[in-house]
């Protein structure tokens, strides 16, 4: 069977230029992704400040009680070294102002002296950090800042920068290339990391004899039995939430993912990139291919009925068919996976020239990797065409010979119920986002364009025979010539119809959606900063954040009405509720009670700020729903110290959206942060200040803490506005690979639709027609295709936009720009309108006495 495969290939060329170029593209798209998918799974984060330590044991919070841990854990056989590991920002201010940090944007932290053998970091040049004024650096800081023993540095930790005296330079085995780490004594360690014992993370080095394994089953067992026991023991865990688990023992690539998971993975953006990608890309690429074989194979049902007739075999026409189609998939695997992994390259080259990833970023290229796209791309391509081939073989020779010229009047039930099932499965999923209470999903509910494109492939050819009759009717009527044809055409080859929209409705409703879904998203971010910010300058941190002394020094400009900093929050809220306990994390800020209102309109919906004192919180509605709590209700805080405490829920809050969870008293916070430092400072000045005079103090003060970046808010918006944009770039990338396939799927199903009715021209033309009638009725038909592909695509855009738009704005209008909506609509309008009248040109330039004779 495959050797007339390869001679019906060998004799057919051109019949599969078609499905070829549709597996090719396939498999390049594919490829790209797959390689960029395994080199972000490969990037890893291998660990460098706990290289020495065999195992790490580290929670999400501080580790409470730390002494308790700290012995049981030195107690362990299989324990050598057990060493204590506190961190927190620090970072080099030179004296050009300029904050020396990590490497590649990563952290740069302060640890105590005692902690320098978890890398382990060695003293090559100096001593230890005896007194609070002193300092060792680990080797690349100290070359970046062009530090040596006996150097004077001021340093920004977790108070106002203040000076200190290098005393030794470190060096690890491992040259850290992610972070930068300061070492101080231990006491003054302590008072920058604040709390009473702070301890971050604890390493263990085994004995000689005792694997990594042995000696984490042996921390694990320890850590239940302690925790195990102050459960029991209520007044031991009433105000403790840094308990550790089993799960908290971490050795081999775990200790890394911990000491990174606060730092931005060079391999999350190019992961989340390809996991996108890759997605739509295998979604369209298999319907692309899908489509494009089922038309392949019906375009041959005359050459089909003449084998039944000769006697072939249903399973023999299967059979034959499924050949073919394995030796066009390899075919175009040959030339699809190098051009795929090519993409990838150049993929990858645009992401790093965007800083989205490292320049250095390696791309992998395995084995696993191609063979797992090939055997995709092949498996799909049979399940594809053996349910095309499979109606083919099992219908009577005359009624395939019939059904080459003119297909049944009835369009198949089963498919049509199919159809049906499908759209009411997105319409469910999409309920709950239009109607307000999935507006936190909004961005699973754009994926759901793959299924409304689903269900509207399986209703093609009904929506096909539908659409043909209205749109065909009129132009009949108002041409009855060309239009009378090309209505008549269209009506009795609404199959083909079907073939020809599905591609052109593919590409509206992916480039529709990917262009409309990041423009109402930013512009509904834009909306809730611009309606809940109202202050005159705005004071961003950079490298660093800024000390609460900032704001105070800040707020004695003259004519600074009122300032207050936003001091990040992570913690883990708790409600109980008649037995019913919910647990969701809450990334929030600490401010100023007393400025707050003036500075921030969080468009209060129950209770009031006012009420914002000592042990109290005021909640977003989302996050105050998911754990259905109202003003007066009590939640427990798990803080970063390691510590648990109540507080009153005094205020709900309805612009949450891309601002915090949760607002709480400044004071509050203080007391248990790890990190008290704000990250932006807001003030707003009085009616009669002059605001040139206030931005110039501030930038005065810039001398005093060079991590301050004042700006005033209409350049603070723009900025902004420009992160917006910038963050969308991966959306337009993404779109421009798209649209790129699909439009290369448009020409490619129009011109095998259009090509195989060359003998159908040169029929006309022996009747009398000429060149310009034929082009006139292509013309006509492809106004019917275009026009009823505008309109299926539009309402899978608008199925999409329509409960997004809800979700964002409480507007059922998408507020996209008439300029997107152009390019996407008259684009695809444009370009299939070009394809026809070309091929159809194309199609003519053969002779008609020949077509006929040769079917070409």
């Amino acid at each position: 069977m495959l050797r007339l495969a390869w001679l019906t290939l060998r004799a057919r060329k051109a019949g599969f230029v078609g499905a070829f170029t549709a597996l090719a593209l396939a498999f390049v798209l594919i490829t790209a992704c797959g390689v960029l998918l395994e080199s972000a799974l490969r990037s890893g984060a291998p660990t460098e400040r706990y290289a020495a330590a065999d195992v790490v044991i580290a929670g999400q919070q501080r580790i409470t009680p730390a002494e308790r841990v700290l012995r049981r854990l030195r107690a362990l056989p299989g324990a050598e070294k057990v060493t204590a590991e506190v961190s927190f920002p620090a970072v080099v201010i030179t004296d050009g102002r300029e904050i020396v940090g990590g490497p590649e944007g990563g952290p740069s932290l302060g640890h105590a002296w005692d902690s320098a053998a978890l890398a382990p970091y060695t003293l090559e040049a100096g001593r230890p950090p005896a007194t609070d004024d002193e300092v060792v650096l680990d080797s690349s800081l100290a070359d970046r800042a062009g530090a040596r023993p006996g150097s004077r540095l001021k340093l920004a930790t977790t108070g106002p920068p203040s000076v200190y005296m290098v005393v030794g330079v470190a060096r690890s085995p491992l040259v850290p290339t992610r972070q930068a780490a300061l070492f101080f004594s231990p006491r003054q360690a302590v008072r920058l990391a604040g709390g009473k014992q702070p301890v971050d993370a604890i390493g263990v080095r085994a004995r000689s004899g005792v694997s990594a394994a042995e000696l984490a089953e042996q921390a694990r067992q320890a850590i239940e039995t302690l925790y195990s026991a102050d459960a029991s023991d209520a007044s031991n865990a009433s105000d403790q939430a840094g308990e550790l688990y089993a799960s908290d023992v971490l050795t081999g690539d775990q200790r890394g993912e911990f000491e990174f998971a606060d730092s931005p993975d060079p391999g999350e953006a190019l992961g989340s990139f390809a996991g996108t990608f890759g997605a739509i890309s295998l979604f369209v690429a298999l319907f692309v291919v899908a489509a494009t074989l089922a038309l392949s194979v019906q375009q041959r049902m005359g050459e089909i009925g003449t084998l039944r007739a000769i006697a072939a075999t249903p399973r023999q026409i299967r059979r034959m068919i499924a050949s073919e189609t394995l030796l066009v998939s390899l075919a175009a695997c040959a030339v699809g996976c190098p051009a795929g992994i090519a993409l990838a390259a150049l993929l990858r080259a645009v992401l790093a020239d965007r800083g989205l990833i490292p320049e250095y970023f390696p791309l992998h290229v395995g084995p696993t990797t191609l063979l797992t796209v090939v055997a995709l791309v092949v498996t799909a391509a049979q399940l594809a065409v053996a349910v095309s081939a499979r109606r083919a073989s099992r219908v009577h020779p005359t009624q395939v010979l019939r059904e080459a010229s003119t297909p049944p009047p009835r369009t198949g039930l089963i498919r049509s119920l199919a159809g049906i099932v499908v759209l009411v499965i997105a319409a469910v999923a999409l309920a709950p986002v239009a109607r307000g209470r999935g507006s936190q999903d909004t961005g699973a509910a754009d994926s759901l364009v793959m299924v409304l494109m689903l269900g509207v492939a399986l209703l093609g050819p009904l929506a096909a025979r539908v659409g043909s009759t209205v749109l065909g009717a009129p132009i009949a009527r108002l041409f009855p010539v060309a239009g009378f044809l090309a209505s008549a055409g269209t009506r009795a080859q609404y199959r083909r119809l079907a073939a020809a929209v599905t591609p052109l409705v593919l590409a509206i409703s992916f480039s529709g959606t990917l262009l409309a879904v990041p423009e109402l998203k930013t512009r509904a971010a834009e909306t809730q900063n611009s309606q809940r910010l109202r202050a005159d300058h705005v004071v961003r941190s950079s490298g660093i954040g800024l000390p609460a002394d900032y704001a105070a020094e800040a707020s004695r400009i003259p004519g600074v009405q009122a300032v207050t900093g936003l001091m990040p929050v992570s913690t883990t809220l708790t409600s109980r509720h008649e037995g019913d306990t919910q647990t969701h994390g809450g990334q929030g800020y600490a401010v100023d009670e007393e400025t707050l209102p003036t500075l921030l309109d969080l468009d209060i919906r129950a209770g009031s700020l006012a009420r914002l004192r000592r042990d109290t919180v005021a909640l977003g509605e989302r996050r105050a729903e998911s754990l259905g709590v109202r003003v007066g209700d009590t939640v427990g805080v798990d803080w970063e110290d390691g510590t648990r405490s109540d507080a009153r829920v005094v205020a709900l809050y309805a612009r949450d959206k891309g601002f915090a969870d949760l607002v709480l008293p400044r004071e509050l916070a203080e007391r248990h942060s790890t990190d008290p430092l704000d990250d932006t400072v807001l003030l707003r000045t009085s009616p009669t200040a002059d605001d040139n005079a206030v931005q110039k103090a501030l930038q005065a003060l810039t001398a005093q803490y060079p991590m301050a970046d004042p700006i005033p808010r209409a350049a603070y918006d723009e900025a902004r506005h420009a992160r917006q944009e910038s963050s969308n770039s991966l959306s337009l990338l993404l779109l421009g690979m798209i649209a790129a396939f699909t439009a290369i799927a448009v020409a490619n199903t129009l011109t095998m639709s259009t090509m195989e009715r060359t003998q159908e021209f040169a029929m006309l033309r022996l009747i009398g027609a000429t060149r310009r009638h034929v082009t006139r009725i292509m013309l006509w038909e492809a106004g019917i295709t275009v026009t009823l592909a505008v309109a299926l695509g539009s309402l899978v855009c608008a199925a999409v936009l329509v409960p997004i738009a809800l979700a964002l704005t409480g507007s059922a209008v998408p507020a996209v720009s008439a300029g997107h909506v152009l390019a996407v609509l008259g684009g695809t309008t444009a370009f299939g309108l070009v394809t026809v009248l070309f091929t159809t040109r194309l199609a003519l330039r053969t002779h008609p006495a020949q077509a006929i004779g040769t079917g070409r």
